[in-house]
């Protein structure tokens, strides 16, 4: 009898534990996704083991050149650039300790350094695998958003994050 009522409380102990837990958003920042249509992660935040054994600091998000990317947040346009890895890139600083990267961009900004934005903002656009100029687009295979997500300047799986999906 003891032995059936110490499994009905520990299962309703964890049942109580699980519902907390998925109704626990750790996002209490309402962050939008930067795609605001129909998407998918062709490849996800980790160590790529199959390919050459580095660690994939964001997610891949395939979608056709031109397409519009926003911020996550209302924040404030701090870089942008160019680099071997992502190509055309920007980064956007937000004052709840986030910051993204955006890569593999079109490099037709509407906003400049040091812009405000906010999430209803088009700030970017997914770019073409070749740039204008011939130049591959950063380590690409295809058009696609990469996305990386910093909390307190350390990188964090952004498949982690509960985002508000705009449409």
């Amino acid at each position: 009898m003891i032995k059936r009522y110490f499994y009905s409380f520990f299962t309703v102990l964890f049942s109580l534990i699980i519902i907390f837990c998925s109704s626990y958003n750790t996002n209490s920042d309402e962050l939008a996704f930067p795609i605001h249509s129909s998407y998918y992660i062709s490849s996800p935040f980790g160590y790529r083991t199959l390919v050459n054994h580095h660690m994939h600091n964001g997610i891949d998000i395939p979608k056709s050149v031109g397409t519009p990317i926003y911020p996550i947040s209302s924040g404030v346009i701090s870089q942008i650039g160019f680099s071997s890895s992502y190509g055309n890139y920007m980064i956007i600083t937000y004052s709840n300790g986030y910051k993204s990267l955006y890569g593999h961009l079109s490099g037709n900004y509407p906003y400049n350094i040091g812009d405000s934005v906010n999430s209803d903002s088009i700030v970017a656009y997914v770019g073409p695998k070749y740039l204008s100029n011939g130049k591959l687009n950063g380590f690409t295979t295809g058009p696609h958003l990469h996305f990386t997500l910093y909390k307190d300047n350390k990188i964090i799986n952004p498949q982690g994050i509960s985002f508000e999906h705009k449409k």
